[in-house]
């Protein structure tokens, strides 16, 4: 779905009265906006996989399974709240603190706005807009009223979030949970395959590398200039292996290095996956959970801009996208790309292999 949703109750928003959505409401939404001015059923944004909502109530299972977007309900509640969610946040008007007893503890974590944890300092702007969205939509005398009484309801604001997303894309979660094996495993391969990518895009197009642009002389360091030298370097490789397979046959060592690239063969991967481990082998064990957490975070991002989602439509999603980019910029001041990574460590072998020809 896409658009904005407007459910009112006809009394044209008096509280008290309620519009019951039935079951199932919003599953599977991919996109846009929906506010109710009054109660659904249960299994409310059940698979939501983008939307953003405001109801006034729920059944049971609200959020379940929910795999983006945001949930915001600011009148009852029932059991299985947020069971399965694997993305998105959920936001819950909660005075009498009986949301905890509502979730599934296996999936999700949850917390109160001002109970001092990064999550409140998160979500609170996010929490206040979508009220505001929903009384600009419906006339909401209840969403009104816990504006105008913001400072004393503030702290009765709930938090739900996945726990998978917490273990995916924190520095922290994934430095408890992951060998520095593993980390450098994932990073060099990760850079390998960026590289091949930026080589086989181009020559799939019949573009040039880097749109045929060159640094002008005296220029050092600029990324223009790793995303040349690395693709030279990715051509070279797949030249030697070819010629291994193939002898000086040129016509066929063309042929065979650019199937290597356009298949991401795994002895080219492997070959990058050399100079990738070299790249990051000196950053500690923080260091390159930091660097993880920031490769994940630009995938998610990536995968976000390929769906029918808008940043303004998920302030929750975004805030926390903020919050992590900040934490791992706090970490390790500066992020170099994959490009000046993996060019830093290539360089000086593709040089020392130059040099001796």
């Amino acid at each position: 779905c896409g658009g904005e949703i407007v459910v009112c109750s006809p009394g044209g928003g008096r509280e008290g009265e309620n519009v019951l959505i039935g079951i199932f409401a919003l599953f599977g939404a991919t996109g846009g906006r929906t506010f109710i001015e009054g109660q659904a059923g249960d299994r409310f944004a059940v698979r939501n996989s983008g939307a953003t909502a405001v109801v006034e109530g729920v059944g049971d299972f609200c959020a379940e399974y929910m795999t983006n977007g945001a949930v915001l309900n600011i009148g009852d509640f029932s059991k299985g709240y947020g069971n399965g969610m694997s993305g998105g946040f959920a936001y819950q008007y909660d005075p009498e603190r009986r949301l905890a007893d509502m979730i599934s503890r296996d999936s999700v974590i949850m917390g109160h706005i001002g109970d001092g944890s990064a999550q409140s300092d998160i979500h609170e702007d996010g929490i206040r807009q979508l009220l505001g969205w929903h009384v600009a939509a419906t006339g909401s005398a209840k969403a009104s009223a816990l504006l105008e009484d913001w400072e004393t309801v503030r702290d009765d604001m709930a938090w739900v979030m996945p726990k998978a997303l917490l273990q995916y894309q924190d520095a922290d979660a994934i430095l408890a949970a992951r060998s520095r094996k593993e980390l450098v495993e994932e990073l060099s391969t990760a850079l390998s395959a960026h590289q091949i990518a930026e080589l086989k895009a181009a020559w799939k197009t019949g573009k040039p590398v880097n749109a045929g642009t060159a640094p002008a002389y005296g220029q050092m360091d600029t990324e223009e200039m790793f995303r040349l030298l690395n693709s030279f370097t990715v051509l070279e490789m797949a030249q030697t292996i070819a010629t291994k397979r193939v002898g000086a046959d040129r016509v066929k060592g063309d042929k065979i290095a650019r199937n290597l690239i356009l298949t991401e063969d795994f002895s080219l991967m492997a070959a990058l996956a050399k100079h990738a481990r070299q790249a990051v082998g000196d950053y500690d064990d923080a260091e390159l959970a930091t660097l993880v957490a920031h490769k994940r975070l630009l995938d998610f991002k990536r995968a976000l801009s390929l769906r029918n989602i808008l940043s303004m439509d998920s302030p929750g999603t975004y805030a926390w996208i903020m919050h992590l980019s900040a934490k791992n910029r706090d970490a390790l001041g500066r992020i170099p790309s994959f490009d000046e990574l993996f060019a830093q460590n290539a360089l000086p072998d593709l040089a020392s292999r130059h040099a001796a020809e």
